[in-house]
């Protein structure tokens, strides 16, 4: 079994900057692009919640955790406002 260490974090983390990448990529190649903003606040979140498993697991002060905690949670409360606005733009057309 495989142990979750800092360096494994890092790895994660790495994987998901790329996955942001080959992603953003593509979504400009499909000229979908109003899609990217969304899709960065989506992966930003997620990766402030694995720094903050990152922070715990290298013993850290536990503010730079609960500052990780805080950005992933101020990053989905903006995903959540650019989709209910979406929402409510679209309807109304």
């Amino acid at each position: 079994m495989i142990e979750l260490s800092p360096s494994l974090v890092d790895l994660i983390l790495g994987a998901v900057a790329i996955e942001f990448v080959l992603l953003w990529a593509l979504l400009v190649r499909a000229r979908a692009t109003r899609f990217v903003w969304p899709l960065f606040l989506f992966l930003v979140s997620g990766a402030l919640l694995l720094a903050a498993i990152r922070f715990s697991l290298s013993s850290m002060d536990a503010l730079w955790a609960s500052g990780a905690l805080l950005g992933a949670l101020m990053t989905h409360a903006a995903l959540l406002y650019w989709a209910a606005r979406r929402l409510v733009f679209e309807s109304k057309r």
